[in-house]
């Protein structure tokens, strides 16, 4: 019964994708967040190709450990991209803490590359180190995006800089997305702590949360400001 519950959850959850990606198509948002779009597109692409192959499918998970390496670049630009229309207000400090990111993601990528020399002798688990370095990717990619996020919250915050209505629905926007995926990390991890009831539950519980946000998004988003759009605009 959950399972079948579950199914429709991801079914559900791809349709909302697909509207977050309608909807910002039509408010023609691509042209300022360029990442973000990618963001956009790369989750429903993924979606479809679940529900083509079926979540709990072999071919699936490697279609996911796959995933965290391109999302390893995808989340910091996506929260990189966050900031444009206030660019100009937050030029200073988005880039002393993207300085910050970056010098995680190396660390996290230099950590990952030592667990691979180590454990790359063994050719049974060959497979196992490689998801375990994705899985490390992703895990360091999701918190260190989500920190940034907030750093950059909390600073804008604090010198009373006011952000545009897009801004601030994407900055929640992927607060609590790379929230959720650290915690999806930290799931994956333990998952074989878990019996198959207590994991189905733990994803409808996520989907459930995944499509909530995502309407609340789609919901929120405005058109760009003219002064953004008019010079886009001229240009065609």
């Amino acid at each position: 019964m959950i399972s079948q519950l579950n199914h429709w959850i991801e079914i559900g959850g791809t349709a909302v994708d697909a509207v977050l990606v309608l909807r910002v198509l039509q408010l023609r948002l691509h042209r300022t967040y360029l990442f973000i779009t990618l963001f956009c597109v790369l989750g429903l692409f993924f979606d479809g190709i679940m529900l083509w192959l079926g979540s709990e499918s072999r071919e699936f998970a490697r279609v996911f450990v796959y995933s965290r390496f391109l999302y390893t670049f995808v989340f910091p630009a996506a929260a990189y991209d966050v900031w444009d229309e206030a660019k100009v207000q937050v030029a200073r400090i988005r880039k002393s803490a993207a300085f910050r990111l970056l010098s995680s993601l190396v660390l996290a990528a230099v950590l990952g590359l030592i667990i691979l020399s180590v454990a790359g002798g063994e050719e049974a688990s060959q497979n196992a180190v490689f998801s375990t370095f994705g899985i490390i990717l992703w895990a360091a990619s999701s918190t260190a995006s989500l920190a940034f996020l907030w750093s950059m919250h909390r600073i804008a915050r604090a010198q009373k800089i006011e952000l545009p209505r897009n801004t601030s629905v994407w900055l929640l926007f992927f607060q609590l997305t790379f929230a959720a995926e650290v915690v999806s990390c930290f799931l994956v991890i333990i998952n074989q702590q878990f019996n198959t009831f207590v994991s189905t539950t733990i994803d409808v519980s996520l989907g459930l949360y995944g499509a909530f946000i995502t309407l609340w998004c789609v919901w929120k988003l405005r058109p760009l400001p003219s002064d953004l759009s008019a010079p886009e605009n001229a240009s065609l």
